[in-house]
């Protein structure tokens, strides 16, 4: 019987799992702007520094395209 380790994840990766889906399911479309990165933490619910570093990691996965100030769906 094999068990494997138990984590929970992140709240970066969390946020990140989120965006993720809402492209995967077409709630954000390619060339939506998502809001600035202060006013979608405070309406997600998130530090700031959680939305940066997942907007970073959305754009290296190529989920995102750096448009200043916020990240736009490519």
């Amino acid at each position: 019987m094999v068990f494997h380790k138990i984590r929970s994840l992140s709240m970066t990766e969390l946020f990140v799992r989120e965006i993720k889906r809402m492209i995967l399911m077409g709630e954000l479309k390619i060339g939506d702007r998502l809001p600035p990165e202060r006013e979608l933490a405070q309406k997600m619910g998130l530090k700031l520094t959680v939305v940066n570093s997942g907007i970073a990691q959305l754009q290296q996965m190529g989920f995102l395209k750096a448009a200043p100030p916020a990240g736009r769906i490519c």
